[in-house]
């Protein structure tokens, strides 16, 4: 049995989803096929047209937007990790190592 190495766990979905660039210059209609927490897979787009950040919206489930960056490519899908979370733990570390720095 294959060991999961997956940080977050993933739901599979089947929705539909749009992602444009950071300045409304362009889009595409694209399906959802599975997210977690921290990205998700992406397919039915021109995967060879696609920059590397991008901004993903969601019609359903979890709606909104997120930014994203593109982790793998395959013929016709995308795997890309969200770029727009940063963690508790991480604001945390931000805030103690701005003070660390700002008090030297």
């Amino acid at each position: 049995m294959a060991r999961e190495r997956r940080k977050n766990f993933r739901v599979e979905w089947n929705s539909a989803a749009s992602i444009y660039d950071f300045d409304g210059d362009w889009s595409y209609a694209c399906v959802l096929k599975d997210f977690s927490n921290g990205g998700a897979k992406i397919t039915e787009i021109p995967v060879n047209d696609v920059p590397d950040r991008f901004m993903l919206r969601f019609f359903r489930g979890p709606r909104g937007v997120r930014e994203c960056h593109v982790l793998w490519r395959s013929l016709d899908t995308l795997g890309v990790e969200f770029t727009d979370m940063v963690t508790a733990a991480e604001r945390k570390t931000r805030r103690v190592s701005h003070v660390s720095r700002s008090a030297v």
